[in-house]
């Protein structure tokens, strides 16, 4: 095995299969010893790999698809139809999958197994980039590299639905990384926040803290889900590792190992082993190392104490309207209402009873009719044990239609910027430090509606900083200090 660029990792019944530059690397005893292919042809590295119909697949950002039908000793260039720039792959109910950057999504031909059909029905543009793709028994989803969008294509439909993990475009906001356990979906976003749906992925809430990161890969145990989340610090990349127990995913996550100058591209578990493909090469460590954390069994379901499907903050003349709908609630005792000029510091304006224990849609309001002019909202559930559990946090945005607000101020990690436009624009981000040095610069664009748009600031020193924001083709610009704690 090399020591450098290990970016794939797959395995199937007893094979663990690694991606390196133009081959892959198997073994059939459980990493103790290791064999590999014949070289791929045109291949660069290997970023995706899967066993379909026992036939062996690779992929290699723009050189598109190749297969071997003896384990990798001959290569067929299988790219016919399909747009070469492949990001991941996935078996789903009897057929083959891919997701593609610029093409959306494809579907191996049934028939002949040596071209791609289109299978993009119901999708737009907006779906052109899809980094990842994954399934359970229920549905398939993709993520896309921006705008908190993703794609979800039920059991037996062949069009898909758009569909927004924060219930609206958030073009800061894309997808890394997305797994199944068990009949659950997990998904890592670019925001370093982690989302999860109970429903075959109709509907998503998020878990743990945020932590953000150059790209993030989750893997799943039976009693944990572990990731790793990739650092840069001006001149190396590091990367952190975490597991957050499945019995207590409103928890943060625990940070069990930090590798500097390594960049983790894919995590595995295979044969009682974490495994870590890297820009290092390949390493490994027992998963019986972390407390209480056993093996890759997905077989445990996830219950979570509450479901909320829908939260929709309205402004209704002088009031703020707030609804939210649940799909499941267990032990529930009751809601809080909080509210927040900052989205830090959070005050209760009100409660309402909950179901207690239900598997059905329950729809829930509460009428803010003392609204600051600018807050934040959210809802807890209170178990009954006192446990609190999250909504998504809103803005009432019931100012002018130019409205422009940042928080929170002073900041630690995440910086949210919300521009309300009134036509679609790119937008830019300036960050100047007290020398008037310009330290970070990032692009986004804006659309005829609010707009949340976040800066990871965790990589800035402490002081005080010169925010600007230019939007409206450069007509409209809003500057103010930053603190960074």
């Amino acid at each position: 095995m090399p020591s450098s660029d290990i970016l794939s990792l797959y395995h199937k019944d007893n094979v663990l299969y690694a991606g390196g530059t133009n081959i892959i690397y198997f073994s059939t005893d459980k990493g103790q010893t290791w064999d590999s292919t014949n070289t791929i042809p045109q291949f660069t590295s290997v970023s995706s790999i899967t066993v379909y119909k026992n036939e062996l697949y690779a992929t290699s950002f723009s050189n598109g698809v190749f297969k071997s039908s003896n384990s990798g000793g001959t290569w067929q260039n299988i790219s016919a139809g399909i747009f070469p720039d492949v990001s991941d792959l996935t078996e789903w109910r009897g057929d083959l999958y891919a997701a593609t950057m610029g093409g959306s999504i494809f579907k191996l031909d049934p028939i002949n197994r040596d071209n791609w059909l289109s299978f993009s029905n119901g999708l737009s543009s907006l779906s052109a980039n899809c980094t990842s793709i994954a399934g359970n028994n229920n549905a398939l989803v993709g993520g896309t590299l921006a705008n908190a969008l993703y794609d979800y294509l039920p059991a037996n439909s062949t069009t898909w639905e758009e569909r927004f993990l924060l219930g609206q475009l958030t073009p800061t906001e894309g997808v890394y990384d997305i797994i199944t356990g068990h009949d659950s979906l997990f998904l890592a976003g670019h925001t370093g926040r982690f989302y999860m749906s109970t429903d075959n992925g109709l509907n998503w809430n998020t878990f743990g803290n945020i932590l953000p990161s150059l790209n993030s890969t989750l893997v799943n145990a039976k009693q944990a889900l572990l990731l790793s989340r990739s650092i840069f610090d001006g001149v190396n990349f590091h990367t952190a590792f975490y597991y957050i127990k499945k019995s207590s995913l409103q928890s943060p996550f625990i940070n069990f190992s930090f590798v500097q100058d390594n960049l983790t591209y894919k995590l595995e578990i295979f044969g009682n082993n974490l495994w870590d493909a890297s820009s290092k090469g390949l390493f490994f460590m027992s998963i019986s190392d972390l407390p209480g954390i056993s093996d890759a069994d997905d077989s445990v379901s996830i219950t979570l104490p509450v479901r909320f499907i829908s939260f929709n903050a309205n402004c209704e003349g002088n009031r703020v309207l707030l609804t939210w709908k649940t799909a499941q609630e267990q032990n529930s005792n009751h809601f809080n209402i909080e509210r927040s000029s900052d989205a830090v510091n959070w005050t209760v304006i009100g409660n309402l009873p909950a179901a207690g224990n239900s598997n059905t849609e329950r729809s829930y309001s509460f009428s803010d009719n003392s609204p600051l002019q600018n807050g934040f909202y959210r809802i807890a559930e209170i178990a009954i044990d006192g446990r609190a559990h999250y909504s998504v946090i809103l803005s009432s945005n019931c100012s002018s239609p130019d409205v422009f607000r940042v928080w929170p101020n002073p900041v630690r990690d995440i910086l949210s910027i919300n521009i309300a436009a009134t036509s679609p624009s790119a937008a830019m981000i300036k960050i100047v430090d007290s020398k008037g040095s310009l330290v970070k610069i990032q692009r986004a664009t804006v659309l005829p509606r609010s707009n949340q748009l976040s800066v990871d600031m965790q990589s800035l020193v402490n002081g005080v900083y010169s925010l600007s924001v230019y939007w409206n083709n450069g007509q409209s610009k809003k500057t103010m200090q930053i603190l960074k704690q």
